[in-house]
């Protein structure tokens, strides 16, 4: 497990993505990331201290936050504004589970690790890892044949430090 020193402001906006590219910002004042949920939501964070109240955060302060850290008016692009319906502060942190087998007991998704959502590899690795499991546990109650299901832990686990590394550096 690792705590990182700083947490994700993050807000849901009924607006239309400024950008239909994802955006991530480096900026003095720190981090930004531009993403879509959908054609009218928008979902947008930046980085904060840990122990940040997000009651200490207006509306008007995070979209001039936002605006600051992704480079609103540059190269004429803007950020559009909009209602936000959500928002909250998420501490960073990664955890790996290993093994993530224990006797009949098979662990996936976020059951055996979490990563930060810098990467967006979250809901990836959960379904990689389903993807490997079903198959393996149809080989062990079908057949009887233990092989995949032994190598599980094993080969999940080699894609998930590749993924946890990747956030690490997102």
């Amino acid at each position: 497990e690792r705590s990182y020193p700083y947490a994700w402001l993050g807000i849901i906006a009924d607006v239309a993505p400024s950008t239909d590219e994802l955006i991530y910002a480096h900026h003095r004042e720190g981090f930004a990331l531009h993403s879509m949920r959908s054609a009218t939501v928008s979902r947008l964070y930046l980085q904060v201290p840990n122990g940040t109240d997000v009651a200490e955060w207006s509306d008007d302060r995070i979209w001039t936050a936002l605006a600051t850290r992704l480079g609103h008016g540059q190269n004429g692009w803007q950020l559009t504004p909009g209602p936000i319906t959500d928002k909250s502060v998420l501490p960073m942190r990664s955890f790996v589970q290993s093994p993530m087998r224990s006797g009949r007991l098979f662990l996936a998704g976020d059951a055996a690790h979490t990563v930060p959502p810098a990467g967006a590899k979250g809901l990836n690795l959960a379904i990689a890892d389903v993807a490997l499991l079903a198959p393996a546990l149809g080989r062990l109650v079908r057949k009887n044949d233990p092989a995949l299901a032994d190598a599980y832990s094993g080969t999940a686990l080699r894609r998930v430090w590749r993924c946890e590394h990747f956030s690490w550096w997102m």
